[in-house]
């Protein structure tokens, strides 16, 4: 029997974390920023948690008199460790050819232009409309390698998801580091069983990442003291915590506050076709000639102070249709997680990887239309095409994994 992917990953479960959790963090008040009573907040957050919810509620009884009615047959076919291994090869020299020509073309990397005070940024970095889409690509041979270590505990395969951490430093974006190590995570308690040592890798990883986190905001900054004048911590905020909290504390519970104040100054399109949730799948070129003056401020919205700039995922859904499209978006984004969460074959637990990372990060912002994440699904669908000769598709079992690569691993090892 195939193994059960641990109840902690279901959809649910994590959107109840965030959600759930970000209005613990809220309650706290440690920022002056954070203007609006819990209650309030917690109104907002219900009509994104409820809706979802809902949708698991139909979706898994309505799956279960599907099933029995209508059986779906999965043939099992061994995972072609040596092709796949092959097109990741190629893959990341193809990355690594155009990264060197954005390299050529943007005068350098962000980090060496933050230590010489160039006047440059991370964001000048890379070939506009191309950028994203490179970035995708490092992203899903990452993910891929990593769950190659993971199958085979060959550590070879772990330095891609090693370089991928160092590259985002050196380009200077917290974005490409959590998108991840949140992906690497998931990918993590799906296919390893978790023991008590897991739990504490787990903790001090969070702990280092959130000490890094601090640190590479800093370094953007050009100062510690800098995160104290931005985020006005309260009377009651602790002083002695690192500034690597303190970074952490002000972006988790400033999306949401941002989300409530334009909930309470903003006007709703009353739009169907969504414009502000549809026009971040378009390149910002093309937005303005699709859109026109249509637009509000997509990404996002109204903010409490310019300096945090994030609304979550559902500030275009609450600018096109109010209250009712943030309740449409959160169904929409629980079917779709729904749909791969119960399939086992390798692609879709990849997939699935990458939407829970959607879902983790929705307290930020919309990461199912950003264009990089999507373009993650686009490559995991070329890695893992299927043959000519055979229309199968690699089941995905917990002990099964070493039976049906295995044949393959000696292979490889023969020829060398």
């Amino acid at each position: 029997m195939p193994r059960r992917p641990p109840f902690i990953l279901h959809p649910l479960v994590i959107f109840s974390i965030v959600w759930l959790g970000v209005i613990s963090l809220y309650s706290l008040h440690l920022s002056k920023l954070l203007i609006y009573s819990t209650y309030d907040t917690s109104r907002i957050v219900l009509s994104i948690w409820v809706p979802f919810a809902l949708a698991v509620l139909i979706y898994v009884p309505a799956r279960k008199v599907l099933v029995a009615k209508y059986p779906l047959r999965h043939s099992i076919e061994p995972i072609s460790y040596l092709k796949l291994d092959r097109q990741l090869v190629i893959a990341f020299r193809l990355w690594m050819v155009i990264t060197i020509v954005e390299i050529v073309i943007s005068g350098g990397i962000p980090i060496i232009w933050l230590a010489i005070g160039s006047s440059k940024t991370y964001q000048d970095f890379g070939v506009p409309s191309l950028h994203g889409l490179v970035n995708s690509l490092l992203l899903t041979i990452s993910l891929c390698r990593f769950a190659l270590f993971l199958l085979t505990s060959d550590r070879r395969h772990l330095r891609v998801p090693a370089f991928i951490l160092l590259w985002s430093i050196l380009v200077v974006t917290r974005n490409m580091m959590l998108v991840s190590l949140i992906q690497f995570l998931i990918l993590f308690i799906r296919i390893r069983p978790i023991r008590i040592r897991t739990v504490f890798s787990v903790a001090a990883s969070l702990a280092s990442f959130i000490l890094l986190f601090g640190i590479i905001g800093d370094y953007r900054s050009g100062s510690s003291d800098l995160i104290r004048q931005w985020a006005q911590p309260a009377e009651n905020y602790p002083e002695w915590l690192p500034s690597g909290l303190l970074w952490a504390y002000i972006y988790a519970s400033t999306p949401i506050n941002n989300l409530v104040y334009t909930v309470h100054v903003a006007t709703p399109l009353d739009d169907i076709t969504f414009p502000n949730t549809a026009s971040i799948l378009f390149p910002s070129v093309l937005r303005s000639v699709i859109y026109g003056d249509q637009l509000g401020d997509a990404e996002s919205g109204q903010l409490v102070d310019a300096t945090f700039n994030v609304s979550t995922a559902y500030i275009g859904p609450y600018q096109d249709f109010g209250i009712a499209g943030i309740m449409l978006f959160s169904l929409a984004t629980s079917f779709a997680c729904l749909r791969f969460w119960y399939r086992n074959d390798l692609k879709s637990v990849l997939i699935y990887a990458v939407l829970g990372q959607c879902l983790v990060l929705s307290l930020f912002w919309n990461q199912f239309f950003a264009l990089p994440i999507l373009a993650q699904v686009f490559w995991l669908q070329i890695f893992f095409r299927r043959g000519r000769a055979s229309g199968k598709t690699p089941s995905f079992s917990g002990g099964d994994w070493w039976v049906l690569i295995s044949p393959y691993i000696r292979l490889s090892a023969k020829k060398q």
